[in-house]
């Protein structure tokens, strides 16, 4: 606490923190403390304080300054980014200092979600999803015979698309072509190249292989409480427009997920049409970046996290009495930095 005010963290984040953070500034008992391993961070500017985190140090010697911090700074709740897998295998330790992590301590269940091929096996035999065909390769052999099954399932015109079974935010993603699918986007890549590009690794590293999937995605926001799921489905309309779409099936899905998949505080679904059904994709444990445009319908996610942390009661049919289809647009803004 500081001077009466919960004292909430946000480490090293994606620059989205900065709507997390003006969505909890709304309530005036949240002092709110950010930190990054730059000087300069846009997310920073909404903070009450800012500071530099140390650079060069691994998950280890990371989690030890995190647990240093929280203790220098009374830190109430901690919403981590950076190094957030090493944290919560420590999630006692800041416990036991007084510090509630936002993340679940589930480790076993996060290992199996963290891995895009274990998680859609998870879905499928549990029947909570339907999912893509996906073969998992660490050989030149697996990924041509990976390949080639794909496209005979979906169709030789179909791209295929590669990316590392442990990943985050599509670094690894790529979508390649060949004749039979030719290269209609810059950034594609032949089949060709890429099959020299593992033929010139000393170790491939395991590699998801399934086909392209090129309708908009469906993420639904998602926190379960102790009176019931909130969830909120967010589909792309385009690159600056989003529907909040309430459908049936996005609910019904998230609902068998969340009674299968037990995650303590805010947590992100991902779906995608293929051949006329919604196929599961991945689950991210921690909030989306976009999960701020929930507070269209009045769902405050970053809120909904705290009030968990600290044992308090979530007036669950309140939140949902708000939500309705409704658009939401993305528009270009300044803020105007803090000096250093």
């Amino acid at each position: 606490m500081k001077d009466g005010r919960r004292v909430i963290w946000f480490n090293h984040w994606f620059s989205q923190a900065y709507n997390f953070i003006e969505l909890l500034r709304r309530d005036e008992r949240n002092y709110i403390i950010a930190s990054a391993k730059v000087e300069d961070f846009v997310f920073g500017a909404a903070a009450d304080e800012r500071y530099t985190e140390p650079r060069g140090v691994d998950g280890a010697q990371y989690t030890q300054w995190a647990l240093d911090f929280c203790k220098e700074h009374g830190v109430d709740v901690f919403f981590p980014k950076r190094w957030r897998a090493e944290v919560v295998k420590h999630i006692s330790e800041f416990e036991a200092i007084g510090t509630h992590v936002t993340a679940d301590g589930n480790t076993e269940q996060n290992d199996m979600l963290e891995s895009k091929m274990k998680s859609c096996i998870y879905m499928r035999d549990n029947g909570l999803c339907a999912v893509p065909m996906m073969e998992r390769i660490t050989t030149v052999e697996g990924f041509e015979q990976a390949y080639a099954a794909v496209k005979e399932k979906y169709g030789r015109q179909h791209k295929v698309c590669v990316k590392a079974d442990r990943d985050e935010g599509g670094i690894t993603y790529r979508r390649l072509y060949d004749a039979d699918a030719p290269k209609s986007m810059p950034e594609d890549i032949s089949y060709e190249a890429y099959l020299a590009d593992l033929k010139s690794r000393p170790k491939i590293y395991p590699t998801v292989v399934m086909p392209y999937l090129s309708e908009p995605e469906i993420s639904i926001d998602c926190m379960r409480t102790e009176n019931g799921l909130i969830a909120v489905p967010r589909c792309k309309v385009d690159r600056h427009i989003t529907a909040l779409r309430f459908d049936k099936e996005f609910i019904d899905i998230a609902q068998r997920i969340s009674e299968k998949v037990v995650i303590d505080y805010p947590y992100n679904i991902q779906l995608r049409p293929l051949n006329g059904e919604h196929v599961f994709m991945e689950i991210n444990t921690r909030m989306a970046g976009g999960c701020y445009k929930a507070a269209a319908v009045g769902v405050n996610f970053p809120q909904l996290a705290v009030d968990h942390a600290f044992g308090d009661s979530i007036d669950v049919e309140s939140v949902k009495s708000g939500m309705r289809d409704v658009r939401v647009g993305d528009v270009a803004g300044f803020i105007v930095m803090p000096d250093k």
